[in-house]
């Protein structure tokens, strides 16, 4: 895995809920990716999530993205208040076909709390099941491991989201008891990750 760098300032303007908002940073916002095999996890600018939000078609988007989910989370990190430094390197990233289109979003629900950070993550319809989503959640979850303050990766899922249940245990996550209507999983090593390395 490769970390990569660039350095961008960030002024948006558009509507939600028909209110104007204006995203305005003076300070430069890091965005680092992480590289797979085959993907690009490019952190999410408030330019992308923005877009999200408002509905714009971006040129390099699968033609099925975004999905709904993708829309609700850009707003759910709006609204947290989750973008640009602030975010750090827990914010939302889009998954990209390496020197392709943007296929699905995964990112962390905010920083650690208690040593755990909780990730979310979607794949277009039209490219499920070709392992992109298990590619991509092992990479952000190693990511996540080396990370000082991070002791454990949480994932949750509908029961009825087979799919999603079959994902997290084949990337390492570990079910564990939950009160609540959703499934919860989670990841307290790298050496449980498939193909564990540093």
């Amino acid at each position: 895995m490769h970390v990569t760098g660039l350095k961008r300032a960030v002024s948006v303007i558009s509507m939600v809920d028909n209110i104007a908002v204006t995203i305005l940073s003076n300070e430069p916002v890091p965005a680092s990716s992480l590289l797979t095999e085959r993907l690009e996890l490019a952190e999410m600018s408030a330019a992308d999530v923005d877009a999200l939000i408002v509905g714009a078609r971006c040129e390099l988007w699968a033609d099925d993205f975004p999905q709904g989910v993708d829309e609700d989370a850009a707003l759910q990190y709006f609204q947290a208040g989750l973008l640009g430094p602030r975010a750090g390197i827990f914010g939302a990233r889009l998954i990209r076909e390496r020197g392709g289109l943007v296929i699905g979003t995964i990112g962390f629900l905010g920083p650690p709390v208690a040593g755990a950070v909780e990730v979310t993550y979607n794949i277009v319809p039209s490219r499920q099941n070709l392992g992109f989503a298990t590619e991509a959640l092992i990479a952000l979850s190693r990511f996540a491991l080396n990370q000082p303050d991070v002791d454990c990766v949480t994932a949750y899922t509908d029961e009825a989201n087979e799919a999603s249940v079959s994902l997290l245990l084949t990337a390492g996550f570990m079910p564990v008891e939950f009160s609540g209507p959703a499934l919860a999983f989670v990841l307290h090593s790298k050496e449980q990750l498939p193909d564990a390395e540093d």
